[in-house]
């Protein structure tokens, strides 16, 4: 009986110490007592990948898929699966599983290949892939990188996508002319316009000024406004309710409307977010008329055509000059002009911070200013 009750004792005084050694030394210890050694993981080997050609035809039908062996730590547990893709210095994580495959369209994938590896739209590169696997909800344990396979990606140039502002500032919110804006580069879901919403002239200055975001000239489609009770674009009620500028002396706003989506390709869901950078006024700046840099000549914007305008003004051969917000240089300051517009003919590019505007020939001349899209586009009109 004595034995049995010493037995008793003993078993009572091991439990008690090994509580006390786990309550000691926390969780990770006994992790690292059950996980083995680095050495000892056996590394996911991923199998090779087929060429990528993405195009218009295959950009949303098509996908890439990436198989691999499965990865051991030694013990059962969770394990997460990290696939990467490299050209040169540049890596792109493509995405996590737990399985032993993973698939991506080739609109994603494409949009990675560009965005995050540098590779420029409609051009053929060297890819590589590998797969690193990981203990699921740990950092700290993961075996080494898979070995790489290589593969040609051949990319391609989304077209960008447009959006519709309408609001009172368009002489009492005419959808049927509401401004159209672009996509600041394919897949991006930023959207950029400057406007300025005393155009329609029906608007008093410092009210608050409302506004809705569609996405067709029609209250028949999708279009999204705010209200405070709703975080969520995608909520009916929203539609009910308008953006607002808000109460100010400055009347232009450069516009960035951030869609938020579930995928590169451009699926969209539950809410965005408008930004509006005010400003009192935009002008060209520079030898118009005879100046030297001291007078802002006002550009005027058309919200039916969705441009800016400048009135009749003289240059000299070889006159300079740029575009800038506020009078001053601090907002925007727009120049360069050197490389040809995309899609305003006899347009150029604008950049931020850009070299002076040259203007080759004397005349007289009206400058106008898309500001609709990225990059801003300058054209530069002889009467």
């Amino acid at each position: 009986m004595r034995k049995l009750k010493n037995i008793a004792l003993l078993a009572i005084v091991a439990v008690a110490m090994w509580s006390c050694t786990a309550q000691t030394f926390g969780p990770d210890v006994l992790e690292k007592a059950y996980i083995g050694a680095k050495s000892s993981y056996v590394t996911p080997v991923l199998s090779p990948v087929g060429d990528v050609i993405d195009d218009a035809n295959t950009n949303s039908v098509e996908a890439v898929v990436f198989n691999w062996s499965k990865a051991d730590f030694g013990v059962k547990v969770a394990i997460e699966y990290r696939v990467y893709i490299t050209c040169g210095d540049a890596v792109s994580l493509l995405g996590t599983t737990n399985n032993q495959s993973f698939t991506i369209s080739k609109s994603d994938f494409n949009a990675k290949v560009i965005k995050e590896l540098g590779v420029p739209a409609n051009a053929t590169e060297l890819v590589n892939a590998y797969v690193q696997a990981f203990v699921a909800g740990s950092s700290e344990y993961y075996t080494d990188k898979s070995n790489t396979v290589s593969f040609n990606v051949k990319t391609y140039k989304a077209d960008l996508r447009f959006l519709y502002i309408c609001g009172q500032f368009q002489n009492g919110w005419e959808v049927g002319t509401a401004p159209q804006f672009w996509e600041t580069e394919g897949f991006s879901n930023t959207y950029k316009i400057l406007i300025d919403y005393l155009a329609g002239g029906t608007i008093v200055p410092g009210e608050d000024q409302g506004f809705k975001i569609l996405t067709q000239r029609a209250w028949s489609g999708d279009y999204w406004g705010y209200d405070a009770m709703y975080a969520n674009w995608d909520v009916p009620e929203n539609n009910d309710k308008n953006f607002q500028m808000g109460a100010s002396a400055q009347n232009v706003y450069l516009l960035t409307v951030t869609r938020v989506s579930t995928s590169v390709d451009g699926t969209t869901y539950g809410g965005g977010s408008i930004t509006a950078k005010g400003m009192c006024a935009i002008s060209l700046i520079g030898n118009q008329n005879g100046t030297n840099w001291d007078t802002d000549t006002d550009l005027v914007y058309d919200c039916v055509e969705n441009v800016w305008s400048s009135p009749v003004v003289s240059f000299s051969a070889g006159a300079v000059f740029k575009i800038r917000g506020n009078h001053a240089w601090d907002s925007i300051d727009l120049g360069g002009a050197t490389e040809a517009s995309e899609f305003i003919d006899g347009g150029f590019n604008l950049t931020e911070g850009g070299s002076n505007i040259t203007v080759a020939e004397a005349g007289d001349y009206i400058i106008r200013l898309h500001a609709n899209r990225t990059p801003m586009v300058v054209k530069i009109e002889k009467q």
